[in-house]
Formats: structure tokens, sequence, C-alpha cells
């Protein structure tokens, strides 16, 4: 079987570390390859190179066909699987009622949905398609020194965010409870911006000046608040930072708050259901503790002035660090995802979930008549 991620983005997004992790742990469970199938040529061009390259595949299962970055080359993918009775799965990060029609062409043309979580699920069900979950993870690192509260002031108050520009990200949100919070004694805000890879330029231009509108000019003289425009060679690392802020109005999977908590770094969470399965799940009975009403920048302020005043969540992290990093390992383990992935594409049953148990369930289906 082949588990395909069909385009590579030029930049290091959590997405983009996630699946290349995915990528690198499948071939270990014995069951297929994993490739990009990044191309710049035509569809027949693209169909062309999966012949010569791929015509030995029994199964596909292709991870976000349905987004519109080169949906040309997913419809040649489907088509291709679909005259050679070969049975496909779309696994599913990410879905915005945008995506409505290209999910509605997938399903169409044979293709079985997964999603990475209940969540996705659940929305997917609500415009009436059916998906079956594969749980999806973030990257564990190999090691990462032991988490101890930390005596005062001896990490350095900067309150930090990564990621893409779009509007669902809420940048300019931060930027506002940061300047509200009125935080002293060198408290510093950073923001890491990518390119949003969806928007054009004028629209990732635009969330930079909502953004930039909510930074006092002495802060940017000063540096007290830093924007960062220029992508680091590999993954956000946490480890320097005094707490890391997800403000984010939806997320399918919300990866970064996770790897923030297995870093020891407490993250501060707009409180929407991604979020909240994050705090429930890991922060138990404090779990409110961690979260603020979505776009209520005067409650992310105060939890800003409290975390700096008390270091509470940073010490609750830490005393709890053991069973923290032991539910992210069994709950989100990308080596899990991986082996649900190859259990699929053999089209044997998850438990519980069914998934054609039959070859012929899917084969009837898939193929052309």
């Amino acid at each position: 079987m082949l588990l395909v991620h069909h385009f590579s983005l030029s930049h290091i997004t959590g997405v983009t570390v996630m699946i290349a992790e995915i990528l690198r742990l499948f071939p270990a469970t014995g069951e297929g390859r994993a490739d990009y199938l990044s191309f710049s040529g035509t569809p027949t061009d693209f169909t062309r190179e999966l012949d010569k390259k791929h015509s030995d595949a029994t199964s596909i299962i292709g991870i976000n066909l349905h987004i519109e970055v080169q949906w040309e080359f997913s419809l040649a993918l489907l088509e291709w699987c679909q005259a050679r009775c070969i049975p496909v799965w779309v696994y599913i990060h990410d879905y915005w009622p945008h995506h409505f029609d290209n999910v509605a062409a997938v399903v169409e043309m044979g293709a079985k949905l997964l999603a990475s979580t209940e969540f996705l699920k659940d929305s997917l069900a609500a415009d009436g398609y059916s998906a079956e979950v594969v749980t999806v993870g973030v990257p564990i690192p190999e090691a990462l020194p032991p988490v101890h509260p930390s005596p005062r002031r001896t990490i350095p108050m900067i309150f930090a965010s990564s990621g893409r520009l779009t509007p669902r990200k809420r940048f300019y949100d931060i930027a506002s409870a940061f300047r509200e919070a009125a935080l002293e004694n060198g408290a510093m805000l950073y923001l890491r911006l990518l390119p949003s890879h969806v928007f054009d330029n004028r629209e990732d231009a635009e969330q930079m000046r909502l953004i930039e509108k909510e930074i006092p000019e002495d802060s940017k003289e000063t540096g007290r608040v830093r924007l960062d425009r220029v992508p680091s060679a590999g993954a956000f690392d946490y480890t320097p930072y005094f707490a890391y802020v997800c403000s984010s109005a939806y997320e399918g999977f919300s990866m970064s708050p996770i790897e923030s908590a297995y870093s020891g770094c407490p993250p501060l969470m707009s409180d929407i259901p991604a979020h909240k399965v994050i705090a429930q799940t890991l922060f138990g009975d404090r779990a409110d503790d961690f979260l603020y009403p979505l776009g209520d920048t005067n409650a992310l302020a105060r939890m800003m002035r409290d975390e700096a005043a008390t270091e509470r969540r940073r010490q609750f992290i830490a005393a709890h660090s053991t069973e923290i990093r032991a539910t992210i390992k069994k709950r989100w383990s990308l080596a899990t995802t991986a082996k649900l992935l190859a259990e699929t594409g053999r089209m044997k049953p998850i438990a519980g979930n069914g998934l054609f148990a039959e070859p012929s369930d899917i084969l009837s289906h898939n193929c052309r008549a």
C-alpha cells in the first residue's frame, strides 16, 4: 500500500512536521511505502509518474487530498485509483465550509474518509459525510530534560506563539492582550508568523497590519514585541519561553499546546473544542486555568498577568510532568497513527469501527462500471 501526501510546503509548519513524521514512521509498520507526490507538471504528467513509480500499489491513503492546494492533482490521483480499482482513503486533518464541494467530489469518486479527531468526524457528519477516526498526534522529541519548577525569573518572561498568517489564528488578539497586560520586568512577546500558503500576499499583509496595529510604537522600537517572519530550520522549540499562547478560533487538531505542555511550557489557550480536549486530558480539574474565552483579550491579559505573578501553571506542569508526558505518548503518538493507517490500508477492521472488513466492500464502490 502507499501513504501519500501529495504536496510539500515551502516552509516548516506544524502540519508539515507532523506529516513528515507519519511518512517516516509508516514504512516501519511493514505494510508499504510512504511518499510525497509533489509535482510541478500537468495532471497528465502526474498520472504518468504514478504509472512509472506506483503501479504496484494495492491501496492508497492520501492525506488532505481535499485541500484546495494542488486540487487538480488530487483529482488526477483519485481518477487513477478509480480506473485501476485501487481502494483509496482520504485522511482529513482540516475541514472548513469551503472544503464541502471538494469532499463531495472525493466521495463521489469512491474515496472513503478518515478523520484525525472526533471533532473533525463530527464536523464532517454535520455536513452529511461519514468518516472513521484514526487518531493523529504530535512529533515527540527523543529526549527532553526533566521539567522542574523554575526559580522565579530564571526563565525569560517571553510569551510566544507561532503559526501561519490565517485569520483563524487571531495573532492580533495575542498582541492586544500583551499590550493590555502591561507586564513589567523585561516581559516580551515573540510571534513567529509564517506565510499562510492559502491566501495571497495581500491577505497576509492585511493580517500583519492588524497585528502591528495592536503593538505600541515603543514596543516595536525596543524589541519588547518581536515579529519574526523567517521560519526556523526545524520544529518550534518551546523550552526558551515562559508561556505559549494559542488564540485560534478554529483548529481541527491543535498540535502546539500539546507540544508546549510536553516541553514544560504552559499553554494559554482559547476555549475552542480542540483546546478544551487538550486541557481536560492533560490538566484534569485544572483545565479552566489554561483556557480563556475566544476573542476575550481582557481575559487573556489577566491570564498573562497571573502567570507572570505566580507561575502556577508552569509549576503545575512541572509537578505533573511524568503523567502529562505519559498521557501524550499514549494518546497522541504518531507511531500509533502510522500503525492504524497501515491496518486501514490492509482493509482490516480497526477495533470497533468495521472499516471495510471485506475487500469487495470498497472495490465494488470504487471501480468504474
